[in-house]
């Protein structure tokens, strides 16, 4: 192996692949059914309010990778704008969200093929048997991609139109569907508080988008293909997840699912959401081609993400921020020993780790702070790298990227106490493992705002009133001093300060 360049092989087209392959996953089969259980009819308005949210985000990545097309992008553009250190934990958190994410997209994959094959796992955890299915599909999309983006590339184009085309069809029928518009009645029926946990679960249906970022150097002319390729994914995303939030509430069939009508909570106990409404409707073979579509979802995005998370080492290690051996790459010019290596931590996640709720809150949490920590990297790099050609400009970038900040920092406190502290904890240890690899804390003062930012966030989920709390396995609930809406206002003014604190010390530093 060499560590030689890498290759320009991927097109706009192959490139919104690969961003929709690793966004609809196992969200839109899996979730919508809880969504529905907490808010009703009203989880359209939090679909649409996550989806904005996301969009927000999705523009500052647009912004920095068409502008500094580098591998790695989560990592690579908070490094160039803060440094080693703040580069090195937000690498190390997004690396967390991709190989554990994978786990969990992988877990769902699975439990979508149990529909066929029965045994496989007991709600959404895998049996031994299931592990072993995991483990085998891990391992084949690994291989896949060892010879080559462009055969990743492929697999993203085929998987990725092997399942919209199911939720195309699941779409049509549902939209044209006769059901009672009754069941839009009442529209949202637990209030804001169903809407915007609606919105904090969902989000996870979101998460991926960065991906068009990460193989940056290995795009065809990136400073346009980049932009376009975020801004397609994104609208199609929302569209996609709208119609058929939209087309799984008209088909809801009550007395073919002997659920009491509008029993919302009963919904979310169906095992095969999409397949089971479209059966309580009379439509069986819509109900197996959905379910197809499921599996083809899962395996794909897990395919994808694979693709994406072994970048992850392979670049830090360019920068000799990881153990060298990682940025070796095959001749094939693919990282081989960063994929393998990030292959095997999914594989040990998939064992370790039976509930998929609560590895998909992690992944979540540990995303979202690299997210938080590109936001701000928009305004430093238009400071420190004024020159540099910006062929997609976020407007207003003061407020975007502030507001950008504020509503990254609400959707961590709404993962809610304990996880907010779980997140911050493994994202903290990215402290240690610099230390141990450099030596030395590299621009320490430049990352100051981060710990300040998660312990601060952790404690004031402790106090605070989320809307919400999944799997408290500490049995220590939040104390509720502080109530809704102030806990969010109060939120708002601790990251404003922290957004000024971070600039702040960004810009000190370059003096």
């Amino acid at each position: 192996m060499a560590a030689a360049g890498l290759k320009k092989q991927i097109g706009l087209w192959t490139l919104v692949s690969i961003g929709l392959g690793a966004i609809i996953g196992s969200g839109i089969f899996a979730l919508v059914a809880n969504m529905a259980a907490i808010a009703g009819p009203g989880m359209l308005i939090s679909i649409f309010i996550a989806g904005a949210i996301t969009l927000l985000l999705a523009l500052c990545y647009a912004e920095l990778g068409s502008a500094f097309p580098l591998t790695g992008g989560p990592y690579a553009l908070p490094r160039l704008a803060m440094g080693d250190l703040v580069g090195f934990v937000m690498g190390w958190g997004y690396f967390l969200y991709l190989f554990v994410g994978t786990a969990a997209i992988i877990q769902i994959f699975v439990v979508y093929l149990g529909f066929y094959i029965p045994g496989l796992s007991i709600g959404t955890n895998l049996t031994p048997y299931g592990t072993m299915v995991g483990l085998v599909s891990v391992w084949f999309f690994t291989f896949i991609n060892y010879f080559g983006v462009r055969w990743g590339g492929i697999y993203s184009i085929i998987t990725t139109i092997g399942k919209m085309l199911p939720i195309i069809l699941f779409i049509v029928v549902g939209v044209f569907s006769s059901s009672s518009v009754g069941n839009f009645e009442p529209f949202v029926p637990y209030g804001f508080a169903g809407i915007s946990l609606g919105v904090t679960l969902f989000f996870w249906s979101f998460t991926g988008f960065e991906s068009i970022v990460i193989p940056g150097e290995e795009v065809k002319n990136p400073k346009r293909t980049i932009p376009l390729a975020m801004i397609l994914t994104m609208l199609i995303t929302l569209c996609c997840y709208l119609l058929v939030a939209y087309s799984f509430l008209n088909l809801i069939n009550w007395e073919g699912l002997s659920i009491a009508s509008h029993n919302w909570k009963a919904i979310g106990r169906l095992d095969f959401p999409l397949a089971s409404v479209a059966l309580s409707s009379k439509l069986g073979l819509v109900a197996i081609l959905i379910t197809i579509g499921a599996v083809i979802a899962t395996g794909g995005s897990g395919g994808t993400w694979i693709l994406l998370q072994g970048r992850m080492p392979f670049a830090m290690a360019l920068d000799e921020l990881f153990y060298s051996k990682m940025k070796l790459l095959n001749r094939f010019g693919v990282p081989g020993i960063s994929l393998f290596f990030s292959s095997f931590l999914t594989s040990a996640v998939l064992i370790l780790l039976p509930h998929f709720s609560s590895v998909s809150l992690i992944a979540s949490i540990t995303a979202i702070v690299p997210y938080s920590a590109a936001v701000l990297s928009v305004p430093i790099l238009r400071k420190k790298m004024p020159g540099s050609e910006r062929p997609f400009k976020v407007p207003f970038v003061s407020l975007f990227t502030l507001v950008a900040f504020i509503v990254s920092t609400w959707l961590i406190y709404w993962a809610s106490w304990p996880w907010t502290m779980i997140g911050t904890i493994l994202l903290l240890i990215g402290y240690i493992l610099f230390y141990t690899m450099k030596g030395k804390l590299i621009d320490a003062h430049r990352g100051h705002w981060m710990w300040v930012y998660l312990l601060g966030i952790s404690i004031l989920s402790f106090f605070g009133t989320p809307p919400g709390e999944v799997d408290n396995f500490l049995g220590i609930e939040a104390l509720g001093w502080i109530s809704a809406p102030w806990d969010l206002l109060i939120l708002a003014l601790f990251a404003t300060a922290i957004y000024f604190f971070a600039l702040s010390s960004a810009s000190s530093a370059e003096e």
